[in-house]
């Protein structure tokens, strides 16, 4: 009896220590890292989308310790296209202080696309998301759809109506 009373001490005390080796370092690891998701405090869902030019755009190589704001929308959207005079003046007033701005067009074609933005003179960048799935991935269930990003990638903004310029200078102090 003596020899299986220490045996179930020494197999308790071995699964204790692995218990807490696993969780232990598992936790600490899953706490250094900010969860990947479309809400906000969490990293924004990395993607590879082409320009209106035919380049191809990396979401963390573009941002590069910037601000983005993300816009989801179409050129056949009456509130994008109200947005697009004020989007233009966001990215000319603050590009110089690490602001990017980045329309993602959703399901139309490149000319379409690019006829839009020389007709109304747009300076900041356009991505084509020709079949829907950044936006199914950012669950796009309105347009437009304003996400602002900080430098690290994480969304502090996500509404579906335009930031306050002031609002958008806050998160660019930060």
């Amino acid at each position: 009896m003596k020899i299986s009373n220490k045996m179930l001490i020494v197999l308790q005390m071995c699964a204790f220590i692995m218990f807490i080796f696993f969780y232990g370092v598992k936790g600490n690891i899953s706490f250094a890292e900010t969860e990947t998701g479309i809400n906000v405090g969490q990293k924004a869902p990395s993607f590879k989308l082409s320009t209106i030019n035919g380049k191809a755009l990396d979401l963390e190589s573009f941002r590069k310790d910037k601000t983005v704001l993300l816009v989801f929308g179409a050129t056949w959207c009456r509130f994008c296209r109200l947005e697009a005079p004020y989007l233009n003046e966001y990215y000319s007033e603050l590009k110089d202080k690490n602001l990017e701005v980045l329309n993602i067009d959703i399901g139309e074609s490149e000319k379409k696309v690019s006829s839009y933005v020389k007709e109304n003179e747009i300076k900041y960048h356009v991505a084509l998301d020709s079949d829907g799935q950044v936006a199914d991935t950012y669950r796009v269930a309105g347009i437009p759809l304003n996400i602002i990003l900080d430098k690290e990638g994480i969304i502090r903004y996500r509404e579906n109506v335009l930031p306050d310029k002031n609002d958008l200078k806050k998160y660019l102090a930060n």
